[in-house]
């Protein structure tokens, strides 16, 4: 039943409340806006404890959506993006706040009555406390936007700070208000000392900016990169690089097949100068994640640099940009499929914009060399500054046609493909059957149709790419690159989790086993059909065993002028310095990996030193212009019929 209007009830709370110095602000009468004599203490508690919300929400979301962005930029990807991400933010923030002030208030509702409750030691202890958890996570936020700033910019910081320390006062005040107001009502008045003054808060708040500034010097800060990088000087070595990345390269079998089976061209590639590459710490719980390897190889970066952490991502709802989608716990696992089952997440793949250090070939394009690269990971989309792209999605646009979303850059080498497309299509098709040719009728009985018809997968797969990159590298260009999927794709859809529970039968394991070691065949002849050798050429091939020979290792042979022979122990992240290095680059000192400089001949290194810049920057934010339909459903189909995504 509601109270009448005439109930002297309805202002006899306010009126003790204001006696104390309670409704003299704003920001009280916002809180205590409930606050009637008809209100016993926990409906105050609860209604006060929903504005409290509003009040953080409007607070904290605009803090946190700019510290979220700095700390991923993959999910915030424009204003759009921050506006989505504030809201969400803002709701979360709250209701926990509200759900923390009532909690509070219920507490301060319990022992109104006792010993503790008298004065202001209650409320002004549980807004100090309220107090500090603010400041201190507005205090850490700033450290991570200026993170390569700090006192460089004192004027920002100090104000930065100054407006921490008042949100954080505000959210305080305003739940030592509630707690007061509470004990005012639970007790008839007389258990509440006076409100604090303005002088006192002016004083706790210059106290608590000093403990923001310790905290701010005294925390870890970033590595210091300058945002800006600085110009890099090319020192010709007169070299040229070709890359060719081959995934699920297992040496062993290599080794096995060669005893009995000439394989000219992979035998020509893989000898000169070798480093094995030790890639266990690029393993996500025990997993082999393609995107995460190869993004480390490609930026000379470990993945908690580069951003790039899996193949499969989520996409929040109303955003654009993702999240990292890790193995996660059975809890972390069920979260995630019922944020799916409600469409508040859903799948992606991994993409160029979660990358947040550059490829030795942006590095090399930045320095004025020209530079191609096809089918690499985590290339979409396709930088308009970093030479001539065909990203991942490459192929499937040109099936698909019509306007570009950033699968290839510059836009006019895509006009030109798209033209020439079934001439390509078919020359990969001649290229890719000539391979798979058996020279006797042994060979043909010893693979089923299942294997044979991944072969056949496999091999159109690679030789579209080797033709595509044949097609856009010139003897002119400097740095020429491409990675090669389907041995990895062959390996894995025979042996790995794609072959299903049931045990397979000796003859069909045979079989499975005969396929693969006939891939490594027709990988050696799709490389002898397409693989020009250019003048002043230093070749990469880079091997990884991929997502079932985990323990095979990977490795780098490098063949040409100017280097040694044997053999090294590196790490993955020393590949892409290694590149710049015979490009005559210098090294970012931001690098985590550095040149192989035991591969070369003394004159060599003697020749070219080691020269150093600070750092390479990030990664341009400037794509193509994306005018068609983006082909994220189509690229999540292609993955999971190729075994990538389950």
């Amino acid at each position: 039943m509601s109270t009448p209007p005439n109930d002297p009830r309805v202002d006899e709370l306010r009126q003790r409340l204001r006696s104390l110095g309670y409704l003299d602000a704003g920001v009280d009468r916002f809180v205590l806006g409930p606050a009637t004599g008809a209100r016993r203490p926990a409906s105050l508690a609860f209604l006060s404890s929903l504005r409290i919300g509003v009040l953080a929400a409007l607070l904290l979301a605009p803090a946190a959506t700019i510290g979220l962005s700095a700390r991923m930029p993959n999910l915030v990807t424009g204003p759009r993006d921050a506006l989505v991400v504030a809201l969400y933010l803002a709701a979360f923030f709250g209701l926990a706040a509200a759900l923390a002030a009532f909690i509070a208030g219920v507490i301060v509702a319990r022992v109104s009555r006792t010993r503790f409750a008298h004065g202001n030691r209650l409320p002004r202890f549980i807004g100090i406390i309220i107090t500090l958890l603010c400041l201190g996570y507005l205090t850490l936020w700033w450290q991570t936007v200026i993170a390569d700033v700090g006192w460089s910019a004192p004027v920002w910081t100090v104000s930065a700070l100054a407006i921490a320390v008042a949100t954080s006062l505000l959210l305080g005040h305003a739940v030592m208000v509630m707690a007061s107001g509470i004990i005012v009502a639970a007790s008839g008045g007389g258990a509440a000392a006076r409100a604090e003054s303005w002088t006192s808060m002016f004083l706790t708040g210059t106290v608590a900016f000093g403990g923001a500034v310790l905290l701010l010097t005294w925390w870890p800060l970033g590595n210091g990169s300058p945002r800006t990088p600085p110009p890099l000087t090319i020192v010709p070595t007169g070299a040229q690089a070709r890359v060719i990345a081959i995934d699920g390269f297992d040496s062993r079998v290599f080794d096995d097949i060669t005893r009995t089976r000439p394989l000219p061209a992979l035998r020509a590639a893989l000898d000169g100068a070798t480093a094995q590459l030790d890639t266990r710490d690029l393993s996500d719980a025990g997993r082999i994640d393609p995107a995460r390897v190869w993004t480390t190889v490609a930026t000379g970066q470990p993945p908690a640099v580069h951003g790039v952490h899996g193949l499969e991502t989520r996409r929040v709802a109303g955003l654009l940009g993702s999240v990292p989608a890790r193995e996660q716990s059975p809890v972390g696992r069920a979260i995630r499929g019922a944020t799916d089952l409600v469409r508040l997440t859903q799948p992606a793949i991994a993409s160029g914009v979660e990358r947040r250090a550059k490829t030795f070939w942006e590095v090399a394009a930045d320095a004025g060399l020209r530079t191609t690269v096809v089918n690499w990971w985590a290339t979409w989309p396709a930088l308009s500054s970093a030479g001539t792209v065909l990203t991942d999605r490459a192929v499937l646009r040109l099936e698909h046609g019509g306007a570009l979303d950033a699968e290839v850059s510059p836009p006019h080498v895509y006009e030109v493909l798209r033209t020439r497309w079934p001439d390509l299509k078919g020359r990969a098709v001649s290229i890719a059957s000539a391979a798979l040719a058996v020279s006797s009728t042994t060979e043909e009985a010893a693979i089923d149709d299942e294997t044979r018809a991944v072969l056949r997968r496999s091999a159109d797969l690679d030789a579209m790419q080797l033709v595509l990159h044949a097609d856009v590298t010139t003897p002119s260009t400097d740095l020429a690159v491409v990675y090669l999927p389907g041995l990895d794709i062959a390996q894995h859809a025979l042996l790995g989790e794609g072959t299903g529970g049931e045990p397979a039968r000796v003859s069909t394991l045979s079989a499975r086993l005969e396929g693969i070691k006939r891939y490594y065949v027709v990988l050696d002849r799709l490389l002898a059909a397409t693989r020009s050798v250019v003048p002043n050429e230093v070749l990469f091939v880079i091997t990884e065993p991929g997502r079932v020979s985990a323990d095979a290792g990977a490795r780098v042979s490098i063949q040409g002028a100017g280097l040694g022979s044997g053999s090294v122990q590196r790490r993955g992240v020393d590949v892409a310095p290694t590149i710049l290095y015979v490009l005559g680059v210098p090294m970012a000192r931001d690098l985590q990996g550095a040149p192989m400089l035991e591969l070369f001949n003394h004159d060599f290194v003697s020749r070219y030193p080691v020269r150093s810049v600070e750092t390479y920057g990030q990664p341009a934010a400037t794509a193509p212009a994306k005018r068609g339909q983006p082909l994220d459903e189509e690229m999540i189909d292609r993955l999971r019929s190729l075994g990538y995504v389950r």
